[in-house]
């Protein structure tokens, strides 16, 4: 039995040495716990990275989206666009892919299970309001998308119990109704049919209505600023046309400046009125016609500000029934077979 006179001899009492062991391995325990502790303090995880496809370079809407994920912690990786957004994710070993839409007024986001790398998700951030894109906020919503599926409140430290447990925000992705844009068209320029009645001056007007990003209508309104003239072995005339109608038309255009182009298919009420000079019984005689015609528009321009355009536009159509123009009995001259303009024009849209 060890006593305390027994700690006098330490360097050869069997309690001390007995004393030295046990502490030795408690030390070895606690040096091992702590190793392992450090370890797995230090290990680090490998961070999830987020695919943004890149059509442009240097684009400001790619910047913003970036900037946003960024702040999540999150690894960003960019690559151009070659295949589908999934097959670029899974290439890219990452956990979501986000690419800008055509329209550029929103992204299309996938997402994948982190555990089975099944897809998980595919949603459309779009805002399509007649004001918009407001690219900041859509930046912002894909953020709060990815941070709500990828970080969901059970893995964020628990709240203190005298403060209520916040709800997480809900993201309501509202895609907007079909977006409408008024503008006018006025130009100058001719008009003719290979008839014989010769080219007038004409005046054009189109009201337009724009569907969406591409298709839209409108109501074409045209008259003469002067007449064309006609001649015969009897006599002259002058002829005049007045055209109302109504278009449907499709626009593919660059953001401005930049140029643009629009096709488009109408039907048009035609009134052809001819007066007669010259030689009797023509003298101070006039007539009058009316048809249909068909035809199709092909307008190319440039935009240097989103709401002003400037451009030419060619027509070629046909009437529903062909005029002809008589003089005492003989035909003269016909109208309608085909008809065809082309002017200049002034565009502003209410954007």
């Amino acid at each position: 039995m060890c006593s305390l006179g027994a700690l006098r001899e330490r360097q050869s009492s069997p309690c001390h040495r007995w004393g030295t062991a046990i502490a030795a391995l408690f030390a070895a325990l606690f040096g091992l716990t702590s190793a392992s502790a450090a370890a797995e303090d230090g290990e680090v995880k490998p961070q999830r990275r987020i695919l943004i496809v890149v059509d442009r370079a240097n684009d400001p809407f790619i910047e913003r989206i970036k900037a946003e994920i960024a702040t999540l912690g999150l690894q960003v990786i960019t690559r151009g666009p070659v295949g589908t957004l999934e097959a670029n994710a899974r290439e890219q070993h990452a956990i979501a892919a986000i690419r800008v839409l055509p329209s550029r007024q929103g992204v299309e986001v996938w997402m994948a299970d982190e555990v089975s790398g099944r897809p998980l998700l595919r949603q459309l951030v779009v805002d399509e309001r007649p004001a918009g894109p407001d690219h900041r906020l859509v930046a912002l919503q894909t953020a709060e998308l990815l941070r709500t599926s990828f970080f969901p409140k059970s893995s964020q430290p628990p709240a203190a119990a005298s403060q209520p447990v916040a709800t997480p925000p809900v993201v309501i992705v509202q895609r907007a109704g079909l977006p409408v844009e008024p503008g006018v068209q006025a130009g100058f320029g001719f008009l003719g049919s290979a008839g014989g009645t010769g080219t007038a001056l004409q005046v054009w007007l189109s009201l337009r209505l724009q569907l969406g990003s591409r298709i839209g209508m409108a109501l074409d309104l045209s008259g003469p600023a002067r007449r064309a003239d006609m001649s015969g072995p009897e006599g002259g005339a002058k002829t005049a046309s007045y055209l109302a109608g109504g278009a449907l038309f499709a626009r593919f255009e660059r953001n401005a400046p930049g140029l643009f182009l629009t096709t488009g298919l109408g039907a048009a009420f035609a009134w052809l009125s001819a007066r007669g000079q010259g030689t009797l019984p023509l003298l101070g005689t006039s007539a009058t016609a009316f048809t249909g015609l068909g035809y199709a528009r092909l307008d190319a321009g440039w935009r240097p500000l989103h709401w002003l355009g400037f451009g030419i536009t060619a027509v070629a159509g046909a009437t529903f029934d062909q005029v002809v123009v008589r003089f005492a009995g003989n035909e003269a001259a016909t109208w309608g077979w085909p008809v065809w303009a082309s002017f200049v024009f002034g565009q502003i849209d209410w954007r």
